[in-house]
């Protein structure tokens, strides 16, 4: 039994550096979110992540902070499905780890007047997880030959996330 690999090229293994992101959260009423814009369900995470591409499949190792300013670590599978000079769209699929103590404490401490919000999470071994499939969109703001600062973007039917990264292609 063989697999197909495709061979990779020149330009085709990169790195990126990546850090921020601002989240909508759509939501039909006001939420209590850490680092919201004027009650508007749009926060800005304090994010971190490294991505690592080798042809159209890639992984990236994230830590930071969730909607509530609670701390997340996680790990996402990317596949590219469509790469232009430009832009770049794929899937991506994994999760991140998350505290359900600290959303039960803060939904406690929301005022009665305000929804506490509450993820999506499910269990994977005694870890309390976001999982994530998501449309996938890169955007080359600045693109050089080695490298570009990107717009990465990820949309799913709830929540969206815009980041910045630095990608350098070997």
């Amino acid at each position: 039994m063989s697999f197909f690999i495709p061979p990779i090229t020149y330009g085709q293994i990169a790195m990126q550096l990546g850090a921020g992101g601002i989240t909508p959260h759509f939501t039909a009423q006001k939420k209590d979110y850490c680092n919201q814009w004027n009650n508007t369900g749009i926060i800005v995470n304090k994010s971190y992540y490294i991505r690592f591409m080798a042809g159209d499949v890639g992984i990236t190792f994230v830590t930071g902070d969730d909607s509530i300013c609670s701390k997340v670590d996680g790990i996402f599978l990317h596949y590219i499905l469509s790469r232009s000079e430009i832009v770049e769209w794929g899937i991506t699929l994994g999760g991140y780890e998350f505290d359900m103590n600290k959303w039960e404490q803060h939904a406690e401490d929301t005022p009665t007047d305000i929804s506490a919000p509450d993820p999506v999470w499910t269990r994977w071994g005694d870890k309390t997880i976001v999982p994530v499939l998501a449309l996938d969109l890169g955007i080359h703001l600045i693109r050089h030959e080695r490298w570009s600062l990107k717009l990465n973007n990820i949309f799913t039917p709830v929540i969206w996330n815009h980041s910045l990264a630095w990608e350098y292609r070997f």
